[in-house]
C-alpha cells in the first residue's frame, strides 16, 4: 500500500474498520520492529497508569502487546488485563508474547473492535497507546467506559498536530502515522470526545518535538458502573 494511497485513504471523515485492518495485515510482521522510537513513551505511559496489585486494566487496541507483560506483573494474580484488539494478525503475536513472557494467566485477549468488544469485568485502570481511530469513534467510548469503575484512571498517548506554526513538523507526523490510522480527523486535539467521559483528562507530557503526547484523566461519575 503506497504512501500517497494511505495519505488520501486517510482524509475520510471517520475511522475505517475494513481499511484498518488490511493495514495491521500488512503491518503485523514487522510491526515491533517499527515501533521502537516509543519504547520511552510506553515506560512513561506505564508510570503514569501506575498499576497496582489486584487492579483490572484494558488495554485498548493493544495490538502487539508490548505493554502486556508489564501490565500482568504490577497487577499481580489477583488482577486481571484485558487486552482488546481488532486484528487476528496482530492479537496472535499478543498472544504468544504472554504465553513466553509466562503471563498468560493473568492476560485475558478480546479479539474485537472496541465498538463491539463486551469485557466481562469492571475497569481501574485505562491504557490507550496510539490508538488514534479508537477515539475518534464515540460509540468504542462508549462501550468502554461503561465498563469502568468510579474514578477508573485513564492514561492515553499518541501522534497530535501542532498548532499553525508547526507546519513543518505537522507534515512529518501525517506522513509518519499514515499507516496506523485511517481517519486524519481529530489530530488537532484526539482526546476530544474523551473529554465526555473524563473531564479532567490532559495532556502531560509532549514528546517528539511536541507532536505525540501523554496525557492522564478519571472516569466521571456520569461514566462509570455503580
Amino acid at each position: 500500500m503506497g504512501r500517497n494511497h494511505d495519505m488520501r485513504g486517510n482524509l475520510r471523515t471517520h475511522p475505517d474498520r475494513a481499511a484498518a485492518l488490511a493495514r495491521y495485515r500488512e503491518l503485523a510482521p514487522g510491526y515491533d520492529a517499527s515501533c521502537w522510537a516509543v519504547a520511552g513513551m510506553r515506560r512513561q505511559a506505564l508510570a503514569l497508569l501506575a498499576p497496582a496489585e489486584g487492579d483490572v486494566v484494558f488495554d485498548v487496541a493493544c495490538g502487539t502487546g508490548p505493554m502486556l507483560p508489564d501490565l500482568a506483573r504490577c497487577v499481580g494474580p489477583s488482577g486481571r488485563v484485558i487486552g482488546i484488539e481488532q486484528s487476528p494478525e496482530m492479537l496472535a503475536i499478543a498472544r504468544e508474547r504472554v504465553a513466553r513472557e509466562g503471563v498468560a494467566a493473568t492476560v485475558t485477549l478480546l479479539e474485537a473492535a472496541a465498538e463491539e468488544c463486551d469485557p466481562d469485568a469492571r475497569a481501574d485502570r485505562f491504557l490507550f497507546f496510539y490508538t488514534h481511530d479508537v477515539f475518534q469513534s464515540p460509540l468504542a467510548l462508549e462501550r468502554l467506559f461503561y465498563r469502568a469503575r468510579p474514578g477508573a484512571r485513564v492514561v492515553a498517548a499518541g501522534a497530535r498536530l501542532l498548532p499553525w506554526w508547526g507546519a513543518p513538523l505537522n507534515l512529518w507526523t501525517v506522513l509518519r502515522t499514515r499507516r496506523y490510522l485511517t481517519t486524519y480527523r481529530g489530530l488537532g486535539q484526539p482526546w476530544q470526545y474523551l473529554l465526555r467521559h473524563c473531564p479532567d483528562f490532559a495532556p502531560v507530557a509532549n514528546n517528539f518535538l511536541g507532536t505525540s503526547y501523554i496525557g492522564v484523566g478519571t472516569v466521571g461519575e456520569g461514566t462509570a458502573v455503580t
